[in-house]
């Protein structure tokens, strides 16, 4: 396992069981996370984002949510061949997560200063005194004003942006290693967004951890990754450095993905949408997922599921129509 990834997950594949079928929400999936690096999952709901990172923190649904196949390597060691203990040890130190509603991450019933604290005091095992002292500084230095005052605060009185400096406090409290954030800013008017995300590129470069960003919003991802990973239907259709990403999308949903933003200078124009919607994972397989929403399909698209190729160094595409990054459609029009 090279030593230049931090974690790497290979060929996960992540089901559920319902009384409707079995869910096949993440389907062979393989990509890397580099030490001190930003890579963002993107795709639509449903495209299996979320599921790829509660595989790696353990922390499924049960009894519905199954990892069926596939490893996930943290640091040279397979964590799917954790025990219980071992996956919550790995989780209050190396691993955190930071939610899209931090309303409903938050325990309202206890003071923000408390529910930080915790962490330095049941995780990590410092005395009670310690505990808050640091859930003090933390606050600070997510740039809370008069973080003393609000420590004693209750969620419900706090900003939509305040909760989620705390989320962050907390996430990066143990000094975690990897990071990962689902859809940190989409609860957080634009102003605010920007003020989060600068926030969270400002830390990472002082404790030197990784970022999963899992996002649907390609400007979050041009602001903040180093590299791109694209979902649908449960399989990575294309993964590239991200400006490769942006200046030479090789798959047609990546393409779409990118049209659909909106500009400046377009108002009062529509948007561009990619026509359909996301495929039911109880009935995936067989043929190229995207094949009933692509202008671009063919024959060959029926025949079976295309495989990640890579097309250029670092940049693959899972498309058979676009080989070798020939592309029969104008990607100037996603630029």
């Amino acid at each position: 396992m090279s030593q230049k990834n931090l974690v790497t997950f290979k060929n996960l594949k992540t089901s559920f069981h319902t009384d409707q079928g079995v869910v096949r929400a993440v389907r062979g999936v393989s990509f890397d996370i580099p030490y001190q690096s930003t890579v963002a999952l993107v795709g639509e709901s449903g495209s299996g984002k979320s599921v790829t990172a509660l595989s790696l923190m353990g922390l499924l649904p049960k009894p519905q949510g199954k990892i069926e196949g596939g490893q996930i390597f943290f640091e040279g060691e397979d964590v799917l061949a954790y025990s219980k203990d071992q996956i919550r040890q790995l989780r209050g130190t190396d691993l955190a997560m930071i939610f899209q509603e931090p309303m409903t991450s938050l325990n309202p019933g206890l003071k923000v200063g408390y529910q930080v604290a915790e962490v330095f005091y049941r995780v990590l095992g410092q005395d009670k005194k310690t505990s808050r002292k640091k859930a003090i500084d933390m606050l600070r230095r997510v740039e809370l004003p008069r973080p003393e005052d609000l420590a004693r605060s209750y969620p419900h009185e706090l900003s939509g942006g305040q909760r989620q400096r705390v989320m962050i406090a907390m996430a990066l409290a143990s000094s975690p290693k990897l990071l990962i954030a689902d859809e940190p800013t989409t609860a957080l008017d634009v102003t605010i967004q920007a003020e989060v995300l600068d926030l969270m590129r400002r830390l990472q470069e002082d404790t030197g951890s990784s970022i999963l960003l899992i996002t649907h919003d390609l400007g979050v991802v041009a602001e903040m990754a180093d590299y791109v990973v694209v979902m649908y239907g449960g399989r990575v259709v294309e993964k590239a450095p991200v400006m490769d990403l942006f200046d030479r999308p090789l798959h047609p949903y990546t393409q779409g993905l990118l049209r659909a933003r909106p500009r400046l200078g377009q108002s009062g124009q529509k948007l561009f949408n990619i026509p359909g919607g996301v495929p039911d994972p109880r009935s995936l397989g067989g043929q190229c997922d995207f094949y009933d929403r692509c202008a671009y399909g063919q024959a060959i698209c029926q025949e079976g599921e295309p495989q990640l190729v890579e097309a250029y160094p670092g940049h693959q595409v899972a498309c058979f129509m676009s080989k070798e990054g020939k592309a029969p459609w104008d990607q100037s029009s996603c630029k």
